[in-house]
């Protein structure tokens, strides 16, 4: 593709064709608008240093998206057609083809911006990065033997996995299943390990991410989305926060939430509860980097029939550090918040380490202290009286798309 080629539509790229252009230089205010300047420039770079410095007969590193971070669509003659996240598709109200009985929609790319640098970084380092997007909707022990599946079908032994936030749950699922010891490590970035309060926020539509699909959705709000959408997805469910590491209700029991429109689905609770304590334990080949010192749910309790959420800075603004934490893998912590562990620098050069040697000095092993400030406390109400008026993509700038699915809402959506 000429630099003098019409610009092309993103969705419709594949991962590669996205990187020759970050090589060539084509399409460059396209992609800076994309990738925000900054990490455009590093990728320019890394993109152009990696076609140097591939390895044919490196160790294969399979990458994991968190939640949402994996394009779902339907495959089509061509192209697929792209659901999630695709702006046409949300302003026609096409979120509600997420919902779980919708068995069409399959996983066909990983949101670059998030995960390339990763990739590239890796592939300079030697390493043979592979993507592997997945249906966050779905169950995580399907997803685990979907992973193992295709390991085995390229016949690879000894694979390496790098998984952020869900992805950590997906990979941890394929190690509970992995009886031929495919996989030789595991590196968990974020992963909610004992789950997170952001799934309540998801169920309950008062998520962010959420509030923001809903207000360029122009058709539903965000409860409906949450009723007939959210509610329906056993991965939410799977990584509700476990009763026992944290203060608060039971919240795998469906007595234990608000009882109005939004009440989750009691066999799905009870399906989720099953699911984590098939969860392995750590071995020698897990590892895990957690996110500290952020502004993060720590607890939620119900008070006149709604939830109260307690914020403390313990957690990486989106699973709480004790939450991320695995039992017997090795652990390192970063000051850092949920979704820019995988841009972060320091993190990825760690990371590189652990996979070439089972350690990094990069990283501080010494688990935070907890903090027992309450920063603020927030409700189910306050939450829904955000981000209610319906916004057009056309109209955001371009740094706010990007932010369309970080967990804080920009002043576009307020």
């Amino acid at each position: 593709m000429s630099p003098a080629a019409h610009p092309p539509n993103l969705n419709d790229l594949h991962d590669e064709q996205v990187v020759a252009l970050l090589r060539s230089g084509a399409h460059a205010h396209l992609l800076s608008g994309y990738f925000g300047e900054q990490l455009y420039r590093e990728l320019c770079h890394y993109a152009k240093l990696a076609a140097t410095r591939s390895n044919a007969e490196g160790p294969v590193v399979y990458v994991l998206p968190g939640i949402m971070g994996s394009k779902l669509g339907i495959s089509g003659a061509h192209i697929p057609h792209i659901v999630w996240l695709h702006p046409v598709a949300i302003a026609n109200g096409g979120i509600l083809e997420l919902a779980a009985s919708n068995r069409s929609l399959h996983a066909c790319g990983v949101m670059l911006p998030g995960y390339l640098k990763m990739k590239l970084l890796l592939e300079i380092a030697g390493f043979r990065p592979r993507f592997f997007p997945f249906d966050w909707r779905c169950d995580l022990f399907d997803l685990g033997r979907e992973l193992l599946e295709h390991i085995a079908t390229s016949g690879e032994r000894n694979v390496f996995v790098v998984a952020h936030s869900m992805g950590g749950l997906v990979a941890r699922a394929a190690i509970t299943l992995d009886t031929e010891t495919r996989i030789e490590k595991l590196v968990q970035l974020g992963a909610p390990n004992g789950g997170s309060f952001a799934p309540v926020q998801a169920l309950r539509g008062v998520y962010p991410t959420v509030r923001k699909i809903a207000a360029l959705d122009q058709r539903h709000t965000a409860e409906h989305l949450a009723r007939r959408v959210f509610l329906s997805l056993p991965g939410l469910y799977q990584m509700l926060p476990s009763p026992e590491l944290c203060e608060g209700p039971d919240l795998f029991d469906a007595r234990s939430w608000p009882q109005d429109e939004l009440a989750p689905d009691q066999d799905l609770l009870a399906q989720a509860r099953a699911t984590r304590g098939r969860l392995c334990a750590a071995d020698e080949r897990c590892f895990v980097v957690a996110g500290i010192r952020q502004e993060t749910i720590t607890g939620v309790r119900l008070v006149d029939n709604q939830f109260e959420y307690r914020l403390s800075r313990n957690g990486d603004g989106t699973v709480p550090a004790k939450l991320a934490l695995w039992p017997s893998a090795r652990t390192w912590y970063v000051r850092e918040s949920h979704g820019p562990l995988t841009n972060n620098d320091t993190v990825l050069a760690a990371v590189v380490d652990i996979l070439r040697s089972g350690s990094t000095s990069l990283l501080s092993t010494r688990a935070p202290r907890p903090d027992k400030t309450c920063t603020r406390v927030t409700t189910d109400r306050e939450l829904r009286q955000q981000a209610v008026r319906k916004v057009h993509w056309e109209s955001l700038s371009l740094d706010a798309r990007r932010r369309i699915l970080e967990p804080v809402l920009s002043p576009e959506f307020l």
